[in-house]
């Protein structure tokens, strides 16, 4: 089966073989699409992730010239299946499936492997093929700033997976089985602390109980030396067990060995620097012994701050990566019915779950992913500029529709806003369908809209069909925390403000044709002049934000 492979040098994988694509930026444009496999890329978009800050004159044109030779390549290589790009308003889609895309078939392989329902025997099974799908660093061949930052985040999901699947393999007791990997992958990274736990596990599980506690004093001379912090309470306490085992091996199920995992060596962790995190709630063990003090140079107080803050981030970001579970319209739970809420902690969106447009307005405005951020537990959407044209003004938006996010047919969406006032930018909340319009079924659902910069007034939107129906506008104070919600099922829309219905469709007048593709969560800021959206003035604040603090999904 052909299949187009990101996780490593980026290629056409067909008959056996790499097929050959051109030159390198035609590989650029490639993965640029490949990324977001079965998504409109906006034109800018692709411009901006091919050449970033320097494209050629006629950058528009030259890109359609790599799209036309990259889709005859599909098509020859993909003879069995409609595997090509199209053409469609604003940007292009590659249409491939996502088990033909490696980067789709990893994370679909992980999210199978989070499920609750999974057994210990089945998570190993699918970690140990997703693992083994990476063959080197990711887009490999492909240059720039954003295939830089695309691959660190890509590198980011194979660490936290490489520490699952080691803590699956010593589950069922393969920990002799998971230890050259392990300690390679532990080498290079050596602050990435669920590599270094996972690891201390599988040595005092094979019997090694000296070398598990060594590499504890390691770890923590390392953060001393690094960060001027401590184990965390998880390492503290693990080397406390090895200790009050006696330097007995950790007994563990006996299950057939594991067959070996070829991967390529994971690229070293970076340290993250933001804002300092909240320090750990220490873990009280019983009688348990301390972890040896390290002896190392007293540093000064703003850089001991630095470092803690720092290193607790850098955690977190590990941590989150791990916790997201993944829920997909075609991978419902077992029982059908589930509920998941973002509360925005950290300093970024959540990876593989949220997306932040970039394209350009009629107006000259634009949508960039510079305006969307993730700070002080909220996501923060924002609008700046005050040119009365348009042109010039930026303005943020973002969904909750990336291969980890919510996209469904029916259920509940919640969302917990607030909306700073400002002239000429319109916050806008409400689902949207995954499907191009003219699609059987397609409509959108828009739970708050406020034009007016005072935010006194909000008003929600039904579109179905051939008709649009604007809700009644509602008086309030929306500079304030507010709930917003929408019921969306087979047969009705109600439309909720802080738990007040605001629009029924069972009580609108006239036909109301219910949408039944499935739908993703988007928030956005329209950058005026924009229909009933007015230019911004000299009063405008020189930046206006829509504050997020939480959105919610059951089923």
């Amino acid at each position: 089966m052909a299949e187009l492979r990101l996780l490593g040098p980026v290629e056409i994988w067909a008959d056996g073989g790499p097929v050959r694509v051109g030159e390198p930026r035609r590989l650029a444009v490639l993965a640029a699409l490949g990324v977001d496999t079965g998504r409109v890329v906006p034109t800018a978009t692709l411009i901006d992730r091919v050449w970033g800050d320097a494209p050629p004159g006629q950058a528009t044109r030259t890109l359609g010239t790599y799209i036309t030779r990259i889709r005859r390549v599909l098509e020859e290589s993909f003879r069995d299946s409609a595997v090509t790009v199209v053409n469609q308003p604003g940007g292009y889609r590659l249409t491939a499936e996502h088990e033909q895309v490696d980067l789709f078939r990893f994370r679909e392989l992980v999210a199978q492997a989070r499920m609750p329902s999974c057994t210990a025997a089945q998570r190993v099974d699918l970690l140990r093929r997703a693992v083994s799908l990476h063959r080197g660093d990711p887009l490999t061949g492909v240059d720039g700033a954003w295939a830089a930052r695309t691959r660190e985040q890509l590198a980011g999901e194979l660490l936290t997976v490489m520490a699952e699947w080691a803590e699956a393999e010593l589950a069922v007791g393969n920990a002799t089985a998971v230890l050259p990997e392990l300690t390679a992958l532990a080498d290079a990274n050596p602050l990435v602390e669920p590599l270094v736990v996972a690891l201390v596990r599988a040595l005092a599980a094979a019997g090694r109980p000296t070398e598990a506690l060594e590499r504890c004093r390691l770890h923590g001379q390392r953060l001393a030396e690094e960060y001027g912090t401590d184990p965390s309470p998880q390492m503290t306490q693990l080397y406390a067990e090895i200790l009050r085992a006696d330097h007995q091996p950790v007994a563990a199920p006996s299950a057939p060995a594991a067959p070996p995992v070829e991967i390529a060596e994971a690229p070293a962790a970076r340290p993250v620097e933001v804002a300092e995190a909240p320090a750990a709630r220490p873990v009280e063990v019983a009688e348990a012994p301390a972890m040896p003090p390290v002896e190392v140079a007293e540093a000064p107080a703003r850089m001991r701050k630095w470092r803690r803050s720092s290193y607790a981030a850098a955690v977190v970001l590990l941590l989150v990566f791990g916790a997201i579970v993944y829920f997909r319209s075609a991978d419902p739970p077992a029982n059908g019915q589930f509920s998941v809420t973002e509360e925005f902690s950290g300093n970024q969106l959540p990876p593989g779950q949220w997306f932040a447009h970039e394209t350009q307005g009629e107006n000259g405005s634009a949508w960039s992913p510079s305006n969307v951020r993730v700070n002080d537990g909220e996501l923060q959407i924002i609008g700046t500029g005050r040119s009365p044209t348009g042109r010039g003004n930026m303005a943020g938006s973002v969904c909750w529709c990336n291969e980890g996010g919510i996209v469904r047919a029916y259920g509940v969406w919640k969302v917990r806003a607030k909306f700073d006032v400002g002239a000429g930018y319109a916050p806008v909340v409400g689902l949207y369908p995954d499907a191009e319009p003219g699609t059987p079924g397609w409509g959108f659902l828009t739970m708050a809209r406020l034009d007016g910069g005072d935010r006194r007034t909000v008003y929600p939107v039904i579109g179905g069909g051939d008709r649009t129906v604007n809700g009644t506008p509602v008086t309030g104070d929306f500079t304030a925390w507010n709930t917003f919600a929408i019921e969306w099922r087979p047969d009705f829309v109600t439309v909720s403000l802080n738990d007040t219905v605001i629009l029924d469709t069972r009580k609108a007048a006239g036909h109301i044709a219910i949408p039944t593709v499935p739908m993703f969560l988007y928030a956005q800021i329209i950058a005026g002049p924009d229909g009933p959206v007015p230019a911004p003035n000299r009063d405008t604040p020189d930046q206006v934000t829509m504050h997020v603090d939480w959105v919610r999904y059951s089923s």
